[in-house]
């Protein structure tokens, strides 16, 4: 079962989402919880509780705690990069100012069926590459970690270092071998930084914040490839 959070003040565009949803579901054959708040401020108040849906469609035009309020403090006060957004909004100026809370879409209003259909196939299928499993050796002892749990690859003397949200394990294998298996939200960014979308923070067209912190430098070569894949995650433009 998927849980599904909409977030609407508009009482007759949550109807409009839940039915569309209903019948995704129907058709795809597929479980979905499905939730519906009409202010931000009881959305906060639901998530910090704990609960976690797997996909939020926020409007951005709430009154007093706006979307891209509730999007900063899913991302900067709770942490939680694994709640997929989902922009709302008759308007479409506000989609430049979403890079920092790094939504899986932008939709607006009205939103066709179509749209619908096609932004859910997507999620679906991102939800399946975050089941998959990055498996390394160490000393003869095999271990395997969520694609999901890793913020980037990094190599120095012949070493990986896999960096997750809480540590960060050393062990012996090549970059580029890597590379060529990882899901496609990862991507290198220089010839020992390879790089989870997901967890990016800020970009320059020389540097990667990411959100543990840490300042990545773009290799020359690879900031064409960079620039092209922020773009196409719908993300600010790099200045």
């Amino acid at each position: 079962m998927y849980h599904i959070a909409i977030c609407d003040d508009e009482k007759g565009t949550c109807a409009r989402l839940e039915d569309m949803l209903r019948e995704y579901e129907k058709k795809k054959g597929i479980c979905l919880d499905i939730s519906v708040w009409y202010s931000g401020e009881y959305l906060c108040d639901f998530l910090r509780q704990g609960e976690r849906p797997d996909l939020l469609f926020l409007d951005i035009e709430l009154v007093s705690t706006d979307g891209i309020q509730v999007g900063r403090y899913i991302r900067e006060e709770l942490q939680d990069i694994d709640i997929m957004l989902v922009y709302i909004s008759s308007k479409s100026s506000y989609a430049m100012n979403l890079f920092r809370v790094q939504p899986l879409d932008f939709l607006i209003k009205p939103i066709a069926s179509e749209m619908m259909e096609e932004l859910m196939e997507r999620w679906l299928h991102i939800c399946e590459r975050k089941n998959q499993i990055f498996e390394y050796s160490i000393k003869g002892c095999h271990f395997r970690v969520p694609y999901h749990n890793i913020l980037y690859f990094y190599s120095q003397n012949k070493k990986i270092t896999l960096v997750l949200r809480d540590e960060e394990i050393p062990f012996y294998g090549k970059l580029k071998e890597i590379a060529a298996v990882v899901p496609h939200n990862f991507i290198m960014i220089h010839q020992s930084y390879l790089i989870n979308l997901d967890y990016v923070a800020e970009c320059s067209y020389e540097m990667i914040k990411m959100m543990n912190g840490s300042l990545l430098n773009i290799s020359q070569p690879y900031r064409k490839r960079v620039r092209e894949e922020i773009m196409r995650n719908k993300w600010e433009k790099i200045k």
